[in-house]
């Protein structure tokens, strides 16, 4: 008799047989198991070549979820302002007053969308976080219509000649807002259950590293000739690790990854570190594994490798004491797994959230333009706010076509990794339009977190 579908795992040992070697104990968060296998076995080519796949998105997705569109500092002051664009859609994110002393509710943000109740025209420029810039109110560069900053109706010339206008009524359409540890999300759908209730599990499990005290220190962006699903699926699974990554095979586990799926809109991805490939376990000396891994710190703050080191409580030790000096940070307490492993959240459809503490990462990827052949993927680092309160959020770096990651300012560690996965993506792409077969073929477990995507889409979607 076969085994049940989803029961398989690799024969390397579990990730919660890692942890349980090491010194200090993970948060529950982070030991818990969350796994059901998904059937998504009829994935279709279609839904990342189509345009009228694309068109069914920009019609029932993007105006009825929740997505981040930025951070609390980008829009530091009343009348800050970006523009947040996807497909067709364009919203005006506004700061319209200081966020009200201990009420979460009231985050003291807008979003309005940029169309002008006359004639259309929009009332931004398309900046989308490059940079934020004040207005003391919304105006049309066309004909001088204006709102307040809360979206009231400030006004237009020749009110004369518009009587059916009832400037009470004339308010700017808004999307709801929320705020999560720091970062605005909106939903356009103004009858949407709230982000609380969509986000589930997520704010418990990022409770241990609230990321509201965090800042945007790097921030990368790059236009890639691949679906958005295409490009963000290849962040969704360790399964090509081997393949694509194999400088970090001696180092870093890649079949044993740990799989979670938390309710409708969250999943996760935990890697250890201090561990190679399955089929390595047993090769690689602890003192190679902790020589390797220290190379990711500052010159500075590498110690020589102990003869009878055991690599993952001595590399802990030594990114607290490192990141804890960099952040000014007391990280005296952080376990072995959130000092190393790769912990990699995801709230569908499109933002990915790390936890722990060495990467202080943040994915975020959309659809480019109205092209179901390219896509926009964001990357952001997010360091600790200094002590005295002082730092400078960083601007987007636009990578060129073909530009390698490493040139992007703070990303010179990660950038051969993500230019790994850059090469795979346009070649993925060409491969699905030259498809012959009609759906693609998931793993039961280590691509589960891609059924889950799939299944919710086709909820959303409404092909379910």
């Amino acid at each position: 008799m076969s085994p049940a579908r989803g029961s398989a795992r690799s024969p390397g040992p579990e990730y919660l047989t890692v942890v349980a070697e090491d010194l200090a104990s993970p948060p529950a968060q982070l030991t818990e198991v969350r796994y059901d296998w998904i059937d998504a076995d009829d994935v279709g080519i279609d839904r990342y070549i189509s345009q009228s796949f694309h068109d069914l998105e920009a019609e029932r997705l993007w105006p009825h979820v929740w997505q981040m569109v930025c951070r609390l500092e980008h829009v530091p002051e009343v009348g800050d302002h970006i523009v947040y664009e996807i497909c067709d859609q364009s919203w005006i994110i506004v700061r319209t007053a200081p966020a009200a002393d201990g009420d979460t509710t009231d985050p003291g943000i807008r979003a309005f969308a940029n169309s002008c109740l006359h004639r259309g025209t929009a009332l931004a420029d398309a900046h989308d976080l490059d940079p934020a810039t004040n207005l003391p109110f919304l105006r049309c560069p066309f004909h001088g219509f204006a709102w307040n900053l809360d979206g009231t109706f400030r006004g237009m010339p020749a009110s004369w000649d518009f009587p059916q206008v009832d400037h009470d009524d004339f308010c700017l359409p808004e999307a709801q807002v929320a705020v999560w540890d720091g970062f605005v999300m909106i939903n356009p759908d103004p009858t949407a259950p709230s982000f609380d209730h969509y986000a589930g599990a997520l704010d418990d499990h990022f409770t241990p590293y609230p990321l509201d005290d965090r800042y945007v220190a790097f921030h990368a962006c790059q236009v890639v000739d691949a679906n958005w699903k295409t490009t963000q699926e290849a962040f969704l699974e360790g399964y090509h690790v081997s393949t694509t990554h194999q400088h970090t095979l001696r180092f870093a586990n890649d079949f044993d990854c740990k799989y979670d799926v938390f309710g409708d809109n969250v999943s996760r991805l935990v890697q250890p570190l201090a561990l190679p490939a399955t089929h390595l376990i047993g090769q690689v000396p602890q003192g190679e594994l902790a020589a390797i891994i220290q190379k990711m710190l500052p010159r500075q703050d590498r110690q020589p490798v102990p003869d009878d080191v055991v690599a993952r409580p001595w590399l802990a030790e030594r990114f607290r004491e490192s990141l804890g000096r960099q952040w000014r940070t007391d990280l005296s307490e952080a376990s072995e797994a959130e000092m190393l492993d790769s912990i990699q959240y995801f709230l569908f459809p499109n933002f990915a959230p790390w936890g722990g503490y060495a990467l202080p990462i943040v994915y975020r990827f959309r659809p480019w333009g109205n092209d179901p052949n390219r896509s926009l993927m964001e990357m952001q680092l997010l360091h600790p706010i200094p002590d005295d309160g002082e730092y400078e959020t960083a601007r987007p770096h636009w990578l060129e076509d073909g530009e390698t990651w490493t040139h992007a300012p703070g990303f010179d560690a990660l950038g051969m990794v993500i230019d790994q996965d850059m090469e795979n993506l346009p070649n993925i792409q060409r491969g699905l339009r030259a498809a012959r077969h009609e759906t693609i073929a998931l793993s039961d477990y280590q691509e589960i977190r891609i059924r889950h995507f799939h299944r919710r889409l086709d909820e959303v979607l409404g092909l379910r």
